[in-house]
């Protein structure tokens, strides 16, 4: 290889290198702001939650609060009733003993009167009987003796009415009306007080709500940082990759299985430098129309690209098993790109080693050219490109499916999730764990589909801003035109009644005339401008995500899963074996969510299952963990009404 050759060679291996450095270095930035981000929501949602709690019990002892006032005024009414009735009974018995005395005095002096008549009306029947006074007599003791009957009763009554007055417990009433009023007071004081408490920790609650949705904003900012400065130098990488490397890039699928795995390669056709016209077979340099004889692809093991050269990818050239070659003969794509699906067990690495799962490797590219090509520029080296971004084959562990409450009915309570898994061909049960997740479903909390579509909203709104704005510009040009329009045909009618046009209406006729082009020219730029932007609107939007089914739910994916700490999620257990295999998960109120909080009466929770590969620890590099598909997964509110009849739980 010359120099030029070495030098640009050199140039492009740094370039690319350094970009793919720079990638991952913002790549784990990402993942910084991603976790900074996952536990900033996690304190909004803790505060969050308190908040409703503290507001919940607020509510209550403001409700309690409201019933002991209630209860104090009644209470202060019958401590008033009490005394004043103590006092008016007390002022009756009095009343009622100085009315009874004087009744019984009076009754005392009838009855003495009785007796005097009494002893009159016998003296008068012995002397005078039947005479006048007799019957006088007689009358005036049947009288007395009524009326002495009518005052001993009277007597009697007056004697009865102290009696039950007296007998009216106004002190007991009296003493438990005070007693009753003093305990309510208490209570006031001690509601009031607490009230008070629970207001300030409302407060509180509130502020730290407030500090957390800070923190959360400002990471939700971050992020979005992150993942445009991450963008960019993805953009920039692809973008110096298509023009010094062929564009080559090695696709795993996500799905990988090595039982029959294949993997991709793409890369540009060669581009020759030269013109059509250098190129043309009919000219002298036929060499130049055919550069190329094959395309050859080498894997080579990541810690080893530095050392791997030109000269050693020729050597491995006609090995089928270390080299896939790719003929000229065959034709690209419509957009000039090559594909080649490689067989993971067909082919080897540079060292003759068998490609191993988990291992870090590259792809080298090694264009052959031909003799006559070679012989036109009067250089025999082949182009050897610089490697691809590093790649690593794996195994993809199922994921789960079927999510749901095992309960018939979704409203029932959230005390087991049950889930089915395909049955794994290349692993032990012992292997595999599946860890189950609770995520708390809030509001206003940044999701992945909120970051993913900021951009495209974004971009959405500035679109349709400017349609409106260039859709207003029209509608004024045409109005324009329209006024523009009436004053020439008002020119040509009033020059017809004359006999002659003057200088000042010639003048007037071509500034309406330029006037009018000139608005014409810009509707019509405008209108074309409009339809750029129709067009553009509808490509953003074709583009812009799909809307998943829990757009409220956090931020949440597989890396953050993998992080979550023991004790934040529950093992699921093998429940029957079928066709695949079904798992299920029991909930008890020891159960947490993924951040660690005790599950909440009544809130909703979406069930996530992670099946995680937990074998040897130099194991773990082949296999790549899988998470359910969480965001159009139903959510299920958590209750403890059914827990306390199941045993198991």
């Amino acid at each position: 290889m010359n120099s030029y050759n070495e030098n640009l060679h050199s140039s492009v291996l740094s370039s690319l290198e350094s970009q793919e450095m720079t990638k991952k270095q913002l790549s784990s930035q990402l993942s910084t702001s991603m976790f900074t981000l996952y536990y900033a929501e996690g304190a909004e949602i803790v505060a969050q939650e308190k908040l409703d709690a503290t507001t919940k019990m607020y509510k209550e002892q403001q409700h309690i609060n409201n019933v002991v006032v209630k209860n104090k005024n009644m209470a202060d009414n019958l401590l008033l009733s009490a005394n004043q009735q103590k006092t008016y009974v007390t002022q009756a018995l009095s009343n009622m003993a100085v009315c009874a005395s004087n009744i019984q005095i009076a009754s005392n002096s009838i009855v003495r009167l009785a007796s005097d008549i009494g002893s009159i009306y016998s003296i008068i029947n012995a002397a005078d009987y039947g005479t006048q006074i007799y019957q006088q007599a007689l009358e005036a003791y049947n009288l007395i003796n009524k009326t002495a009957y009518i005052a001993e009763q009277t007597s009697q009554f007056a004697m009865e009415a102290t009696a039950s007055i007296a007998e009216v417990s106004t002190s007991t009433v009296a003493d438990g009306a005070k007693l009753t009023n003093t305990s309510v007071n208490n209570l006031l004081q001690v509601t009031t007080a607490d009230l008070t408490a629970t207001t300030a920790v409302l407060t509180a609650d509130n502020d730290t709500k407030a500090k957390a949705s800070i923190a959360t904003r400002a990471a939700e900012g971050a992020i979005k940082c992150s993942e445009v400065e991450y963008d960019a130098s993805k953009k920039a990488y692809n973008y110096n990759n298509a023009l010094f490397n062929q564009s080559l890039v090695v696709e795993v699928p996500k799905q990988f299985d090595p039982a029959a795995g294949t993997f991709s390669v793409y890369f540009d056709a060669y581009r020759s430098p030269f013109s059509p016209e250098d190129r043309d077979p009919g000219t002298q340099n036929k060499g130049l129309a055919n550069p190329v004889l094959s395309y050859n692809i080498i894997m080579v093991k990541d810690s080893k690209k530095s050392f791997f050269s030109a000269s050693n990818a020729e050597l491995l050239v006609g090995n089928p098993a270390q080299c896939k070659s790719i003929p000229a003969s065959q034709n690209p794509d419509a957009k000039g790109k090559y594909k080649s699906s490689i067989v993971y067990k067909e082919l080897r690495d540079s060292d003759n080693d068998p490609l191993v799962l988990g291992e870090n490797y590259v792809a080298f590219l090694l264009i052959i050219f031909t003799e006559n090509y070679k012989k036109e520029i009067n250089t025999f080296d082949e182009y050897l490109s610089a490697p691809s971004e590093t790649f690593a084959l794996t195994y993809t562990l199922k994921t789960a499916k079927n999510i749901a409450n095992s309960r018939e009915q979704a409203s029932e309570d959230l005390s087991k999730i049950t889930f089915s898994v395909d049955k794994e061909d290349v692993l032990k049960a012992n292997e595999i764990d599946y860890r189950c997740f609770f995520l708390p479903y809030p509001d206003d909390i940044a999701t992945n589909e909120d970051l993913e579509t900021l951009e495209y909203k974004i971009e959405t709104m500035e679109l349709e801003e400017e349609i409106k704005a260039v859709d207003a510009e029209i509608k004024s040009l045409n109005e324009e035109i329209e006024i523009l329009n009436n004053s020439a045909s008002q020119a040509n009618a009033d020059g017809a009644k004359k006999d002659k046009e003057t200088d000042q209406d010639k003048q007037k006729s071509l500034s309406l005339k330029s006037a009018l082009a000139d608005a014409k020219e810009k509707l019509r730029i405008a209108k074309s401008q409009l339809t750029d932007l129709n067009a553009k609107l509808k490509e953003v939007k074709e583009k812009s995500p799909k809307p998943v089914k829990n757009s409220n739910a956090f931020y949440f994916n597989l890396n953050l899963a993998e992080n979550i700490p023991a004790g934040n999620f529950t093992s699921a257990k093998h429940h029957k074996a079928a066709s695949g295999q079904e798992f299920s998960v029991h909930i008890d109120t020891t159960t947490t969510d993924n951040f660690g909080n005790p599950l909440i009466e009544d809130k909703s929770y979406i069930p996530v299952v992670l099946s995680y590969y937990k074998g040897s620890e130099n194991a773990k590099t082949k296999y790549t963990n899988s998470l359910s598909d969480w965001q159009n997964t139903t959510p299920i509110p958590y209750s403890t009404k059914e827990i306390s009849k199941s045993s198991t739980i």
